[in-house]
């Protein structure tokens, strides 16, 4: 099973609250998406794993549960809010990824099409060993 890894309490905020509040901003949401669901995702397909890993952290961290966010008028608000959730929850938490089974990866392609019906899609297929297409 892979191992428990730490993140930043922006990162879990982000997926529960749906707010980006990650401090290296898509970057940390991609590696708590990934970590969690044990599974690596393409852009489009982040806010479908970010909801659905939501309740999975919540299990976790209960007190998650607790945060509300809503928007901010400049940084310095987002600095201050989010010293102050720091101040009380903590900066950094243990993710346990979730076990086999629990989250069904889907297609990155197939959900593409879903997600813009009739609109083309080229896909580039990498030779092995390639650079990573995100």
């Amino acid at each position: 099973m892979p191992e428990t890894e730490r993140f930043h309490l922006g990162h879990l905020l982000s997926i529960t609250t749906g707010v980006m509040l990650s401090p290296d901003g898509v970057g940390g949401i991609y590696r708590i998406i990934d970590h969690t669901t044990g599974q690596p995702h393409m852009t489009h397909q982040l806010p479908r794993a970010a909801e659905e890993i939501a309740p999975y952290l919540t299990e976790q961290h209960p007190w998650l549960a607790e945060i509300t966010c809503g928007g901010f008028d400049n940084e310095a608000d987002y600095h201050g809010w989010m010293d102050e959730q720091v101040a009380r929850y903590g900066e950094w938490h243990a993710v346990t990824p979730m076990p086999p089974g629990q989250y069904v990866g889907r297609n990155p392609l197939e959900e593409l099409r879903e997600m813009a019906p009739g609109v083309p899609i080229i896909a580039v297929e990498m030779p092995e060993g390639g650079a990573d297409p995100r």
